[in-house]
This record gives C-alpha cells, sequence and structure tokens, in this order.
C-alpha cells in the first residue's frame, strides 16, 4: 500500500537546508589540550561530553565564522550561516541599522574543517532563519523573509527581494522564524510574539489573528494558510518525522509552575496548543487545549533536526543538544530522551543542529554575546563569540540524508484512498486520513468520520475527526451524529457544530449531555454553552439542583457561570440560590462560583449574601466572602459595616481581621491602629504585613498615626513598603516628609522605588522635602555607575554557601522569596518559577538577579508602565489581553486587576522590577551565600 497521503503525505528524511533560530548566539574557537577520552573532549575551557560512539571537531570557527545563529546546505555542500554582529540594541535600532549578515562557508578539501568564509548577504535585521531552495537562499530577519540570489556565482547575493512580510515587530524579535521546507514541498515559518497580524487567506480575507503560528504557503508565497494555533510564546523549529508529521520546539507551552515550560509539540493540523488566555480567543477548537509531547522546562528550545528516527533539538539555557526518539503513543508520539551534546561551559549556547551532507552532524553555538530578552548577567557580560562543532559516529550506521522530492501541491487527492485507511486499526493511519479528508472538501466524508469518531480513543484522534468535520461545514450531515448511540459521536458532532458558521445547536442539543459519565461528551456540551444564550436559565437551574447535597455540582456551576459572565443576570441568580440553600456548605460553594465569575462591575444582589457570610460564627464562610472581596479592587460601600464589625471582632482568627482590615475604609479606632501596627513588625509572614499596610495605607489616619509610619519605613521590608508609602499621597507637613525620606534612606528602599512610583507620593510636600528626596536619588545614581564592580567584590567576599540552611531562607518571611516564586508546585506565581533555574543561570547571574533585579527581565515577566485615559498610573506584569480587557499582576498578594482596553492611554516597558532591590543589604553574607547555594542545586 502506498504511504497515507495529508498534509504531511510521504514519510522523508530532513530536507538538506532549513532554517531555525531563537536567541542569538556565539562561543570560542580554543585549541584542544590534553587526550580526548571516550565520550569525552576539551577544546579551551570546555569540556564537551557526547555518545561514547562518536568523535568531535571544530568545524568553523573565528575569524571565519564568529557569532554563528542558524545555518543549511545548497545542493553543492556549501554551507550559509546567518551570523550577528554582536549588537544588542533595541530591535527598533537593529531595525534601523541591519547590522547583520549571512555567511557562505566552503570546505576546499573536505577534511569535514571549514576553509573559505565569504559573505553572502550583508544588511540584514536579526536573522531567525535561513533556507536554501531551487537557487536562492530564504532568510528570516524579522519582520521579513528576505530571497537573496547570486546570479552571477561570485559567491555575493546580487538580487534581493521580500518573500514576505510579517509586518510586526516586538521588543524580542520572536515574531518570525524560518523558512522551512516541508515534505510536500510547501514553505513553512513561525509566528511568535502575541502582535496582531493580518492575513488574506484563500476564501478569508482580512483574517485577523494575535496568536502563535506556523504557518505555509507555497514557494511562490501563494495560497498562505495557518497550520496550528498557539499561546505559546515563541514556536521556534520545526522537524517532520518519517511518517510526515510536524514537530515544533517552542517556548512557553504552559504558564510555568513544577519545572514545566518549554517543550515539543506533535502539531497535528488545526490544533491549538496552549499557554490558554485571550489572544486564542475566535480559533476554532474542538476541545481542551492539545498537550505537549515532551516537557523541557526552562531550556529555551530553538534548532531542531530529525536524525534517524530521532530527533535532535538545542537548548539554549541547558547547554545541551538533546536527543529524542519517537515511539508510537495511540495516534501521536512520546518520546524517550538523552543527551547528545553537552557543555556546562555558562557560553556554550547551541542555537541550531542540522546534519551535514555526509551524515555528520553540525552543532551552531552561538556563544555568550546575546542577552536581549535573555535573562543572564547584563551589567558585565563577555562578548564571547561562537563556533561551529561537528559530531561524526565513528561505527555502526549513520543516517543519511537525501534531498527531498519537489512536490507542488500539498493537499491529498484520493478521496477513496483516505476513506480505507480512515477504517484502519492503525490510530496513526486514521488521524492522517481524517486530516486529509477535512482537506479534501468531500461532504460525502461526514457519515464515515462520524462513525470513526465513535472510535476515537486519543485527544489527537478526536481533534482530526472533529477537526475535519469543521471544514466540511455540513450542518444537516454533521446533526445526524447528534443522533447516534455513541457519545464520541455526539461529541463530535457538538464540536463541529458549535465551531460552525451557522447557529444551528440548541439548548436542547446540549443540556442532557451536562452530567455524560463520557468526558469528552460532557466537555463538549459545557464548551458549547458559550454560544448558546438561551440556555442560561435551564443551564443554572440544572447545576443548582446539584449544588446542596454534595461538592459534585461546583465544578459544573462554576463553568456554566463563566460561560454566561457577560449576561447581566447570572450574578442575580446566582445570588437568588443564596436564600434557596440556607445551610453553609451549599453557601460556601457559591461563593467560591461567586469568585470564578469575576464580573467587571459588582452585582448589587450579592451584598445582603456576602454580608450574611461574614456575619457567619464558623470559619469558611467569612474566609470564602474575603476571597471574593480580596480578588475586587473595591469593596461596596454597602458591605463596609458587615466588614467593620469582622475587622473588629477580637474573637476571629488574626490573619481574617487583618485580610478584612485591607478592605475597610473607615477611620482606625487606637485599638485597630496598634493591632495594625503590630503586624508589621519584622518576623510575620508575607501575607500578614501586606494586609496589615493596606489596612494602615488605606484608612483616612491622622498626622500623628501617619508619622508613626513614616519612622517604621525604616525597618519595613520590600514587599510592604510600596503600600506603606500610599500613606503619604496628598499629605504636605514637612516633618512628616522628611521622616519618610529618611526613613527610606535607611531602609534602602530607594534603590528599588521607581521615579513613578515615588513622586505622586511627594507631590504636595513642600520643596524643602523635595530637595531631600532629589539628593537622596543623585547620590543613589552615582552608585549606581559601580553596579559591576560592587557585583564582584560582592561575589569574591561571600563564604561557602549550604543549600539546606538556604532552603530555609528562601521559605523566611524576610525574603518572601515564596511569596513570588515557585519551586515544585509550591509557592506563588508572580515571579519566574525556579524549579530549575539552577541548570538555566549561573551563580553570577543567580547573584546578579538578587542584588539587582531590575538588570534583566524573564520573558513573560517584563515590568510595564500603563497609563490610563483618567490619568492613573498602573505598574505590573500583563497576565493576560483579551479582545477587551488587559490583566494586570501588581505585586505579591495582590489580587490581580481588569483594566478595559478602552481606557487605557498607553502601555510602555517598566524600568523596575517588581522583585524588591535590595535583599543583598537585608541578608547578612552567610545567609546570601546559602540562598546563593539553595538557588544552584536547584536542576
Amino acid at each position: 500500500m502506498n504511504p497515507p497521503t495529508s498534509l504531511f503525505p510521504s514519510p522523508l528524511p530532513r530536507p538538506l537546508s532549513h532554517a531555525r533560530a531563537f536567541l542569538l548566539v556565539a562561543v570560542l574557537s580554543g585549541t584542544v589540550s590534553g587526550a580526548a577520552q571516550a565520550g569525552t573532549r576539551t577544546f579551551g575551557d570546555r569540556v564537551f561530553t557526547f555518545p561514547d560512539d562518536y568523535t568531535l571537531e571544530i568545524a568553523a570557527s573565528p575569524p571565519l565564522v564568529e557569532r554563528p545563529i542558524e545555518a543549511g546546505f545548497d545542493d553543492q555542500g556549501r554551507l550559509y550561516v546567518t551570523e550577528s554582529s554582536g549588537s544588542n540594541d533595541s530591535v527598533e535600532e537593529q531595525l534601523r541599522r541591519r547590522p547583520h549578515r549571512v555567511l557562505r562557508l566552503t570546505d576546499e578539501d573536505h577534511d569535514g574543517v571549514f576553509d573559505t568564509s565569504t559573505v553572502f548577504a550583508a544588511g540584514l535585521m536579526f536573522p531567525e532563519g535561513v533556507l536554501w531552495f531551487e537557487g536562492s537562499l530564504y532568510v528570516a530577519a524579522c519582520p521579513e523573509i528576505w530571497k537573496f540570489t547570486d546570479t552571477s556565482g561570485d559567491g555575493v547575493a546580487d538580487q534581493r527581494e521580500v518573500w514576505f512580510d510579517g509586518k510586526t515587530l516586538t521588543g524580542c524579535a520572536n515574531d518570525l522564524h524560518g523558512p522551512y521546507l516541508g515534505p510536500d514541498g510547501w514553505f513553512y515559518w513561525c509566528k511568535g510574539a502575541f502582535a496582531e497580524q493580518t492575513y488574506d487567506l484563500p476564501g478569508r480575507p482580512g483574517w485577523t489573528t494575535r496568536a502563535s503560528h506556523v504557518f505555509r504557503a507555497r514557494p511562490d508565497a501563494s495560497a498562505i494558510e495557518p497550520v496550528f494555533t498557539s499561546g505559546m510564546d515563541n514556536p521556534v523549529g520545526l522537524a517532520w518525522t518519517p511518517e510526515g508529521d510536524l514537530i515544533v520546539a517552542g517556548t512557553f507551552l504552559q504558564h510555568p509552575g513544577g519545572g514545566k515550560r518549554d517543550g515539543l509539540i506533535h502539531a497535528v493540523y488545526g490544533g491549538v496548543w496552549g499557554k490558554d488566555h485571550e489572544v486564542l480567543a475566535g480559533h476554532p477548537r474542538t476541545g481542551p487545549l492539545l498537550p505537549a509531547m515532551t516537557h523541557l522546562g526552562p531550556s529555551a528550545p530553538c534548532g531542531i533536526t530529525r536524525y534517524g528516527r530521532d530527533l535532535l533539538v538545542c537548548q539554549f539555557n541547558m547547554r545541551k543538544v538533546s536527543r529524542h526518539l519517537l515511539e508510537p503513543d495511540g495516534s501521536t508520539w512520546r518520546t524517550e530522551d538523552s543527551d547528545f551534546l553537552h557543555c556546562e561551559h555558562p557560553d556554550f549556547h547551541p542555537t541550531d543542529v542540522l546534519q551535514a551532507p555526509d551524515g555528520s552532524v553540525l552543532v551552531i553555538d552561538t556563544g555568550g554575546w546575546y542577552k536581549l530578552c535573555c535573562p543572564t548577567s547584563q551589567l558585565a557580560k563577555p562578548e564571547v563569540p561562537g563556533a561551529i562543532y561537528r559530531l561524526r559516529r565513528s561505527g555502526g550506521e549513520i543516517p543519511v540524508p537525501v534531498p527531498p522530492p519537489r512536490w507542488t501541491a500539498g493537499n491529498p487527492t484520493d478521496y477513496d484512498e483516505q476513506i480505507s485507511l480512515l477504517q484502519q486499526d492503525n490510530p496513526h493511519l486514521r488521524r492522517r486520513a481524517a486530516e486529509a479528508l477535512g482537506r479534501l472538501g468531500n461532504a460525502a466524508a461526514i457519515p464515515r468520520l462520524l462513525a470513526a469518531a465513535a472510535q476515537a480513543s486519543d485527544r489527537f484522534l478526536q481533534h482530526a475527526v472533529s477537526f475535519a468535520l469543521i471544514q466540511l461545514d455540513d450542518s444537516k450531515l454533521t446533526r445526524e451524529g447528534l443522533h447516534a448511540d455513541q457519545p464520541r459521536t455526539i461529541a463530535a458532532a457538538i464540536v463541529a457544530l458549535d465551531q460552525s458558521h451557522s447557529d444551528v445547536l440548541t439548548p436542547a442539543d446540549v443540556l442532557p449531555h451536562l452530567d455524560s459519565t463520557e468526558p469528552w461528551l460532557r466537555e463538549a456540551a459545557f464548551d458549547a454553552l458559550d454560544n448558546l444564550p438561551a440556555a442560561r436559565a435551564p443551564a443554572l437551574a440544572w447545576a443548582l439542583q446539584r449544588l446542596a447535597g454534595s461538592d459534585a455540582g461546583i465544578g459544573s456551576l462554576s463553568r456554566i457561570a463563566r460561560a454566561f459572565r457577560n449576561d447581566p443576570q447570572t450574578g442575580p441568580t446566582l445570588a437568588e440560590a443564596w436564600f434557596l440553600h440556607p445551610h453553609a456548605a451549599p453557601r460556601q460553594r457559591l461563593l467560591q462560583v461567586f469568585l470564578a465569575l469575576e464580573p467587571s462591575s459588582w452585582p448589587a444582589a450579592w451584598n445582603q449574601p456576602l454580608a450574611e457570610a461574614l456575619a457567619d460564627a464558623g470559619l469558611d464562610l467569612p474566609t470564602a466572602a474575603l476571597d471574593l472581596l480580596a480578588a475586587r479592587s473595591e469593596c461596596p460601600e454597602e458591605l463596609q459595616p458587615a466588614l467593620s464589625r469582622f475587622a473588629r471582632d477580637r474573637d476571629r482568627p488574626a490573619e481574617l481581621r487583618l485580610r478584612a482590615f485591607a478592605k475597610l475604609r473607615a477611620p482606625l479606632e487606637e485599638a485597630d491602629f496598634a493591632f495594625l501596627a503590630r503586624h508589621l513588625e519584622p518576623g510575620q509572614g508575607a501575607p500578614l504585613v501586606l494586609d496589615a499596610a493596606r489596612g494602615l495605607a488605606g484608612a483616612p489616619l491622622t498626622l500623628p498615626q501617619r508619622s508613626f509610619l513614616a519612622r517604621t519605613l525604616a525597618k519595613a521590608g520590600p514587599l510592604e513598603t510600596p503600600v506603606l508609602i500610599e500613606m503619604l499621597d496628598g499629605q504636605s507637613d514637612e516633618s512628616l516628609g522628611l521622616d519618610a525620606v529618611q526613613s527610606l534612606e535607611d531602609s534602602g528602599a530607594l534603590r528599588f522605588l521607581s521615579p513613578e512610583t515615588l513622586d505622586p507620593r511627594f507631590s504636595a510636600f513642600p520643596r524643602s522635602v523635595k530637595d531631600r528626596l532629589a539628593a537622596s536619588r543623585a547620590l543613589l545614581s552615582e552608585e549606581a555607575a559601580g553596579h559591576s564592580a560592587s557585583l564582584a567584590t560582592l561575589a569574591a567576599d561571600l563564604p561557602t554557601g549550604d543549600p539546606a540552611r538556604g532552603s530555609l531562607i528562601f521559605q523566611d518571611p524576610r525574603t518572601a522569596c515564596a511569596t513570588c516564586h515557585q519551586i515544585g508546585y509550591k509557592g506563588g506565581t508572580l515571579g519566574p518559577d525556579l524549579s530549575r533555574i539552577g541548570s538555566v543561570r549561573t551563580r553570577a547571574d543567580l547573584l546578579e538577579s538578587i542584588a539587582f533585579p531590575g538588570a534583566s527581565f524573564v520573558r513573560s515577566y517584563e515590568p510595564v508602565e500603563i497609563r490610563t485615559r483618567d490619568g492613573d498610573i498602573h505598574y505590573g506584569i500583563i497576565r493576560n489581553q483579551g479582545a477587551a480587557t488587559l490583566t494586570l499582576a501588581l505585586g505579591p498578594a495582590i489580587p490581580d486587576r481588569e483594566l478595559p482596553l478602552s481606557q487605557i492611554e498607553s502601555v510602555s516597558p517598566g524600568r523596575i522590577s517588581l522583585m524588591p532591590a535590595g535583599l543583598d543589604q537585608l541578608l547578612p553574607p552567610t545567609d546570601l551565600a546559602d540562598l546563593l547555594a539553595f538557588l544552584e542545586s536547584l536542576r
């Protein structure tokens, strides 16, 4: 039987030339020192490990190539290498100057070491991919893909034209990677970042997206279309299995946690991957987001190639090339993972890997020069150049690549063959047949696809069948699936009809399946509620009936409430249920649903239920009510009396009283003030201190109370200081202002408080206070010029640390590290996950991030400053951006804030980290050394 025809129709090795890219990179040339041992070799100060049956050599080094990034061979065996100038200027400046280039390397004597280097093309923006195809070189240099041609044969491109223009360039230049040659003969490339782009797709002009994608088009740039959709930050490298399945290496496949972040996905056609946020809105989905094939942690995977039946993947952060053996897993794949090439040197950063025509493997190492959007040392990073290494297998079979066939069409044509394959036992064949049938456009396949859905036992096969039904888009034939006996067939029909261009689903089609025992059918029914406003009342009634007896109904009710969150009747309906369920258990569940709902405005019908919850003598209802209040930016005036009674009830737990005071906006009695001030003392847990600070800063204080707090700032920690200084707003007493400046000097807080935070607090004080503040800042600016020297001195003076003691310091309230950072599955999520930070950052980088956290920012954790039309300034980290709102994380233990896009005047990059500076001053050297040792141990 012929191999199945599909989107990726043929078992092929990786093309001779390809592209991939990500961060910029380079290393060192170096000389061989000592005798090489089996599986290891040393070049200069670098020790490499690799499989025992391979040898390692340097194929190219400076001055032949300085900072290589990506590479690909032409049909004569010459290597084209994109090279950076070493610039870490802003992307706007690099686009203006275009300082980068492409080199052509030749190995004249065929000894495996390149002899000559010529500049094939200069004047490029940051080049992130290279592909040789039919006499021309295609290079992604964001925002364009360029086509370079050497018509004279002198080794220099004399013709250049833009093959594709993405028209967007974001701060990390991750908008574009590629192109790659697929086994169907089409060009593929990656869109990263979340900038909005518009395309004229076949039959869909003006199609707009902010999500990340892999796109494809014919070599003449026609018939462009998205292959898959994702909320990942940066799909980078592409490779194909022998069967023609697409594998993608990318970053931020999920929100970081438990050591997971980046990885590999099996990119089936039309699939949607995480992270799950608003950039995915409007893209067809066949159910839950598709899972990653292989998790790699915070590795920053970039270059990828197929090597026999294995995949080789560059892991920029982990300083290695990993090897992944593909094993069938239902209709998808799993991998067995190992290291292929590894070097612990901090400036070894592989960015590309490819197979040479002789079967050897080339590894492109860009070195240590890159620091734009890279969380490594920003203050004193040496510009370390790169090199190209060659791995040869010394025995056994060597996978030798062959040129791919030149197909001109990527679409399947044989309908009968695909119908036959759809009925095979092999789930891979059935998945590919479903993909092909969806693209053929023959609606006669719908009954066969519905029948195949009954046997769809894994998520990828479910997706392929459902997406084919979505593509065929015949609601009459698809509705027949709603009357099937098999729940998976009904689920496929619901999914397809829900995504249809015709509004053909009714509440009667969906509601009976909300409590199905078949998970796929139950999920499909819940997902369909989003587009069924007529189903709100019966769906809520159905869930509320299940609320009283057990916890079983809470998840269903939460999902239904979210589906109808924009319906003005949802909130009042839930409030009415409060009075129908007088017992504590169902009422607590209702408050949990209120919390999940997160309406943009507070329904007045909720006030009485919340007041009753705060008055309850137990702990569960008041705690749930305070959770709900904490998630809202403001507490309604009608709830202030109930909140006041709870906050002043000395029989209540202190931590709950503090949470109530944090939302109370009333004058404080002396006993209240003393209670809150007592919980500002060092040694309290970070959440207690922050709630106490919010309670004090938000109350209408007397001048003596403000003066007391101004003096207290001298011993305040980095988390509560920005909250406490809010009590200076609108104040003009000179003594108060001078006391506050003195305390901020003594605590070191002026090192991390930005002008945007401080200036509004001091705007009403007299000139004498402002001059004192300005003088203190000037002195700190002079000190900042010596950061590099002070960091080196600090590192040299630290004693040897103990990781066990360091783990206790990480949890200590003084540092509050665990409030913002997660290790494993414990800790906060405001800052990056640190589960494997010791394998990503060097000791110097870790120390710099502690002492000067604003020196560099981890991707997706960059602070921004947002100015609204009413004059407010918000500083934080963007969690999510939807069609109408932007969600901003403001700080540790502070609820995220949702801002309407219509009210935002500007969004600009922030200069100050939300992680407070000064931790190196707060901790004695022994404690700092222990904390550093603990972070280094996290691998």
